[in-house]
């Protein structure tokens, strides 16, 4: 009973959290502590940790990677599977919902909806802000807080450079404005290389050149040409390689591989995708190719949702599966305005968009629809579970030690510009209309300070405090845009 009541309380969390999950995957990751680990505890703090690091090195698509992880833990390949469906459900339903029922309403409809977001944008910029404040807080002792804060502002610097100069009203290119995945990756890279040792100057210090020198050719300046950043990808890789070979070496660990484990998640994986694919698979022509499309693009989606538009670009739009317009004007400004993981939502929304345009009937799109879901599910969980197995037989490494010390203050550090990008998502994509930057910031204001006053006086509950959020920014949009 115990641990059906504990099933039955994560998969609700993630529902729960899927339909409020907006500002993408990264943004997600103190709000799935907030319920899972401090509130509802299904996991240890260490134990999440360790789901968000393994997360953060794979591609796919974050919330569901974690969701997976969490739901493994709890209650093995079940567990995994109900919990990375609940994750992705909201965003992939309401994507292909807004889809079917769209029509000459759909501009105002998508202007209400964005005045919702306001507010759970605001909401979720004062969870961000505790979660960086918090990972302050986790330090030892004074030195290591300034070694935080450091990695936080430095990690903020390269990955929120464009963003400080728009909100100071500059128009100066960034000398850096790096991608979440490629500060990870050269984190990663001298974590790696280092052999979990940063204080061996003799690793350390090239490794830190390397990486600084991949920045200047990578950011958006161009200081170094940018041609040479393959050649910086590759060293890095090579390095990190070594490293890894080298520490696997000298570590007297024989923990068995979990091979028999990994297959049977493997398998589950596979059947989950076929079953719920099979509406469409025999209705529909085409379907195997979307469904090898969906996993190798999710396997390429390094980089976060914005990124992973330019692969679902290559797959679907210039192979000639989805037009241009379809793809950008209806799925992705669709997708855009909604909760939930990119991946999962413009994969959904293509499968719905190819079975009605191949069929012209609504139930074949939705029949699409849940194989691009299934797809989107599946890859992010297979591709979890091998890092996760992995991990588990080497996870006593000095490497994962480090890893998993750095991870946080790394994560928060890009979370601060996740943010401001939100901050700046609310204010400039939806002024106009009667409402001013002025007006947006106040309304975000109030819904901040009020959240929080809330929260110090007593416990609410996360639902009560997102309508709160939700309806202070869509009334007073509202009222303003009238005026």
């Amino acid at each position: 009973m115990i641990r059906n009541n504990k099933f039955i309380s994560m998969i609700t969390t993630m529902l729960k959290i899927g339909f409020i999950g907006f500002g993408g995957g990264t943004a997600l990751i103190p709000v799935i502590e907030e319920e899972i680990v401090e509130k509802n505890k299904v996991v240890t703090e260490e134990q999440y940790n360790n789901e968000v690091m393994i997360a953060s090195i794979t591609p796919g698509a974050l919330p569901v990677e974690i969701a997976s992880g969490i739901g493994y833990q709890t209650d093995g390949n079940r567990g995994m599977m109900a919990a990375a469906s609940a994750m992705a459900f909201p965003g992939a339903f309401l994507t292909v919902l807004f889809l079917v029922i769209f029509s000459s309403a759909a501009d105002s409809i998508k202007t209400q909806i964005s005045y919702l977001a306001v507010g759970i944008s605001a909401y979720i910029i004062l969870t961000l802000i505790k979660y960086c404040t918090g990972t302050l807080q986790q330090a030892k002792d004074k030195s290591e807080t300034i070694l935080y804060f450091i990695i936080m502002m430095g990690v903020f610097l390269l990955s929120g450079e464009q963003n400080i100069y728009r909100i100071l009203g500059l128009s100066i290119t960034p000398i850096f404005g790096i991608s979440t995945i490629q500060i990870l990756g050269a984190a990663f890279f001298v974590i790696l290389f280092t052999k979990g040792v940063p204080r061996d100057k003799k690793r350390a210090i090239p490794a830190l050149c390397i990486a600084l020198l991949y920045f200047l050719c990578a950011g958006e300046a161009h200081i170094i040409p940018q041609a040479l950043q393959p050649f910086f990808v590759i060293l890095m890789m090579v390095l990190s390689v070594i490293g890894v070979v080298q520490t696997l070496m000298e570590s007297p660990q024989k923990r068995a591989f979990a091979g028999k484990a990994l297959v049977i998640s493997l398998v589950c994986w596979a059947l989950f995708t076929v079953i719920l694919s099979f509406p469409a698979i025999i209705s529909l022509p085409g379907v195997a190719r979307y469904i090898g499309d969906g996993f190798i693009s999710s396997v390429l989606s390094f980089g976060g949702g914005d990124a992973y538009l330019s692969v679902a670009q290559g797959m679907f739009v210039d192979s000639g599966m989805i037009g241009y317009h379809d793809f950008y004007q209806n799925i992705v400004s669709i997708a855009n305005a909604l909760p939930g993981s990119i991946l999962c939502k413009i994969l959904s929304g293509c499968g719905y968009v190819m079975g009605y345009q191949q069929s012209g009937s609504v139930v074949q799109g939705l029949f699409m629809a849940i194989c691009g879901f299934a797809c989107s599910v599946a890859a992010s969980g297979s591709i979890v579970i091998v890092v996760r197995i992995i991990y588990d037989k080497y996870e006593n490494l000095r490497i994962f030690a480090v890893v998993k010390h750095f991870i946080r203050p790394i994560i928060s550090g890009l979370l601060l510009n996740v943010a401001l990008s939100l901050y700046l998502s609310g204010i400039l994509e939806v002024a106009g209309g009667g409402l001013t930057m002025t007006i947006l910031s106040i309304l975000t204001l109030i819904v901040i300070a009020l959240i929080f006053a809330i929260e110090q006086k007593k416990d609410v509950h996360l639902l009560w405090k997102i309508l709160l959020a939700a309806a202070i920014t869509f009334v007073g949009c509202n009222l303003f845009a009238g005026m």
